[in-house]
This record gives structure tokens, sequence and C-alpha cells, in this order.
């Protein structure tokens, strides 16, 4: 018996150690390679090993990991894009913007590393939107007016002003107001040649989400209407409409878009701090917004900051106040590379709490998470701010919500708070009523998409997504394309939102 199974073990072991060893193909080669190379951060590398490897992994049957090749793009292309320019770049951009700086104090800013930036290849790159954090973090370079509705702060405080200011008789309990009524049209042109011949394309383009605060939603139109593929969600979590589109199917120029008429009030909440009841800490509301989230993200350093500025006080609405305060005081506003950190998987939350600034979306997670280490349910909310002024236009807007029992949810928003510090024009009491105003109010210039960051679309797509924290533009995915859809819709996606009653 022993006998037997030797010979046959040594059969068994002839027959495999004669056989041909399996080998990686070339194409599995090049993958391997390219992962390599992302995990050092050498993106650019890592992004023409990927390309050098789809084809042959295609070729080769391998269609999953061709599959991750395309993922990969993705990634390669909201990093690389996202920190564009060496430093011999920064320098010249804000000599021609800035003349009068000399050139030690431009290589001083530099130095002192608060300019976002990071390491790729050895090298260092630069946030493409590093001129805003120099306009916010540095008074010197704020002689000149910088892009978006922070550069433009005189003007807006002429916009809030008639909030802040004028009083607006409320009856007990009444906590919404001034009922503004808009109309918007958003579309979406992506030309033929950029589209894959044929495949399917999945659109996820936003709409308003119906609360109490945002009524009377009106669908004028949305196209292309046959190929809706779910009915218009517009409660829940997030405010959207599906299509699928056979790409076969389209000869020409492809137009999504939408047309829709709402309704959005001022609110106003007078909270009486020993009214505020007590928390159901078993309810789905209470261990939803008090928990950990990709974005969201509450980590040891956030809680102990959180207990530090909370010191000695238990009550939730004056906790969530000194949040408030210690973002507007004492953080910085600032765009933040929100593409990369995504890809990166760096929480928005921790960012901000490590750089010590953010822009609106960044401080609103930063609050939120600040409130759920504590214990207070909290949320970042938001989709576009709608101002009038052409020159401020309609654009991306996050804010910021907590809740409190006997009120519900009680918004706030650190970065437009922010506005005041900005603005050497303003007197002390001025600065101070505009800053208190938002906290507890909030002005009706807003269009409502989604209640929180990192919320599932419907459906949940079956692959990556260019973007995928908020959806304040139409986003897509097609698996014919190696360039994401997603992509193509950001960049043409324009969306004029007006008051009803406005000239411009």
């Amino acid at each position: 018996m022993k006998k037997s199974i030797c010979i046959i073990f040594l059969l068994v072991f002839s027959i495999v150690a004669c056989s041909p060893v399996l080998k990686a193909t070339q194409g599995e080669r090049l993958f391997k390679e390219a992962q390599g190379l992302e995990r050092k951060a050498d993106y650019f590398s890592a992004d023409k090993a990927y390309h050098q490897a789809k084809p042959l992994l295609v070729e080769e049957g391998k269609s999953k990991l061709a599959d991750q090749c395309r993922y990969a793009f993705t990634r390669m292309r909201q990093i690389t894009t996202t920190y564009p320019y060496e430093v011999d770049e920064v320098k010249k951009m804000i000599k021609e913007k800035y003349p009068e700086t000399t050139d030690s104090r431009i290589n001083e800013v530099i130095a002192g590393g608060r300019l976002p930036h990071m390491t790729i290849e050895g090298k260092t790159y630069y946030f493409k939107d590093f001129m805003n954090t120099l306009f916010h973090l540095y008074p010197e370079f704020r002689v000149k007016e910088e892009a978006g509705a922070l550069g433009h702060q005189g003007k807006l405080m002429g916009l809030m002003g008639p909030f802040i200011h004028e009083q607006d008789p409320l009856k007990p309990g009444q906590t919404l107001t001034r009922p503004f009524s808009y109309s918007a049209a958003g579309e979406a042109v992506i030309p033929r040649d950029k589209l894959a011949e044929k495949g399917l394309l999945k659109v996820w383009m936003p709409l308003p989400l119906v609360n109490a605060a945002q009524q009377n939603l009106r669908i004028v139109s949305i196209y292309p209407e046959k190929y809706i593929k779910y009915p218009v969600k517009n409660d829940g979590d997030i405010g959207l409409v599906y299509f699928e589109i056979p790409l076969e199917e389209i000869k020409e120029d492809l137009k999504i878009g939408a047309k829709f008429n709402f309704i959005h009030y001022e609110e106003k909440f007078k909270v009486d701090p020993s009214n505020v009841g007590k928390y159901d800490k078993e309810s789905y509301l209470y261990k939803r917004y008090t928990s950990s989230y990709k974005n969201l993200s509450i980590t040891p350093a956030i809680a102990k900051t959180a207990r530090k500025i909370a010191g000695d006080e238990t009550n939730p609405y004056l906790i969530a106040k000194k949040f408030y305060d210690h973002i507007v005081y004492n953080l910085d506003y600032s765009y933040t590379p929100h593409e990369a950190l995504d890809v990166l998987n760096i929480p928005e939350s921790v960012y901000v709490h490590q750089h010590g600034y953010g822009d609106c979306g960044a401080q609103s997670m930063y609050f939120a998470a600040l409130c759920r280490s504590i214990g207070i349910p909290a949320k970042a909310s938001g989709g576009m701010q709608l101002f009038p002024n052409p020159k401020t236009g309609c654009g991306d807007h996050f804010w910021a919500q907590f809740y409190l029992p006997n009120y519900g949810w009680i918004p706030v928003d650190t970065s437009v708070g922010q506005l005041a510090k900005y603005d050497p024009g303003m007197t002390d009491k001025e600065k101070h009523d505009f800053i208190e105003y938002f906290f507890g109010n909030m002005d009706p210039y807003r269009y409502l998409i989604q209640v929180d960051v990192d919320v599932p679309l419907v459906p949940q797509p079956d692959e990556p997504l260019a973007f995928s924290i908020v959806l304040q533009e139409p986003t897509a995915i097609c698996a014919e394309m190696d360039e994401n859809p997603g992509f193509l819709l950001s960049e043409s996606w324009k969306i004029i939102v007006k008051r009803e009653g406005d000239k411009n």
C-alpha cells in the first residue's frame, strides 16, 4: 500500500514539474507595475502604465482588470488635475497678480507650507485654486478681489442685510418666513464624438429636494425624457433623476437637462436653551447622525478638540454655538481639493482639522463631526446658493444642521458667517450681527439637493463615479468609455436660477 502511494506521488510530482509554469501576461505585469507606481504616488507614470495595460488586458480576455484600469484613469486624472502647478508656476502666478509683492515675500509664503500641495513623483505640486487660499489666509493679498462668493463679500453684505437687520415678526413656534420663488434651467451638452459609439450611458442629474424649507416643486421638463429609467426622486435624502441612454441611438450631440420651479423659505429659530429636550439615543435619527462616516469622519483628535471646546458646558445648543464660533473665528476659509481627497480617501473633516481651513462643504462636515463626536446629531446639507447678483451668480454651496429635541434641525452656515472676517468696511457691531445670524437662521437664497454628504444615489452606481461626495451637477458612468463621462457632464453643465421679479 505504501509503495503504491509513493508511485502515485512520484507520477503527480513529475506531471506538475514537467508542466509549464503559469506566468503573468504582459497586461497583468503592466497592471501590477501601475499599481506599484500608484502606491508610491508616481501618478503620472502610473497613469501611463494603466493606459498601456488596458488594451493588452482586453486582448488577453482579462475584462475585470481592464475595468480596474478604467477606474484608475479617473483616479489619476482627479489627482493630477487637482494639483497641476509646480513651484515656479506658483511664483509666477502670484507675481503676475500681485506685482508689488517682493520675491522674498512670495518665497516666504511658499516656505510656510500652508498653500495646499502634495508630492507627486518626488516633486511638489500645488492645488489648482491655491490663489483662493492665498487670498483668505494672508490679509495682504486681499487688496484684489478673488473669484467666488467670498471674494465679493461687499456685494453679498448688501444682499444679506435685510435678513440680518430687518425684524420679521413670527408667531410662536413659527420658523419659516419670507418665501422666495425661483425658476431654474440646467443643461449639459456632450459632443457626439466624445461619447462611445455604443454602450449604456448611466446618468444621475440633481433636482430640488422637497422639505420644510423648500416646497412647491414643479418640474417643467426633463430631457431626454424617453431615457428616464426611474421616477423622479424628490424626497428622502437626495433629489435626482436617473437616465439610461443606449449610445447607439444617439446620432447628434447629447443634451441632458431640466427646467423646474420651487419656493425656498428663510429659516429663523429662536431657541431657549432651557427648553431643549432629551435625545432618544435609541432612535434611528440619533444613531445615524452621531455616527462616523467616510467624509464626516470622527477621529480621536477631532473628538478631543470637541471636548476641549465644549469645556464644562452640557447644553447641546450652547455647545454647538461654541463649535460654530470656533470655526468662524479660529479657522479660515479656502477652497478645498475635494476631488483628490475623494480619491485618496482623506476625510474632509480630517483635512479641515489638520489644515485649519476649508470651504463651505469641508467646514460643514467639520462642524457636524465636532457635534457628532460629543453626541449632538448633525449633518452637512446643501446644493447651491442663489444670489440675484450676476457677478456672484448661483454657485455650489453646502451648510450644516444640528438637531435639538423640541426644535428640530437648526441651520448653521460657518463659511457665509465668515464673510464678516474678510470685509474691512464693516464695524465690529455689523460683524457681530452678521456672524450671529448664521447660527440658527438661514437666508432663502438656497437650492437644496441633498440632506447630507456621501448619500447613496438611486440606483446605486455599479462602478466608481468621478466624484462621489455630493451631487451638485450631473454625473455618469459608461463601461465602454475610457474617459469617465462624469467629467464631460461636469465641464459642460450650466444652470441658471432666477428669482421671480429679479430683472437680471
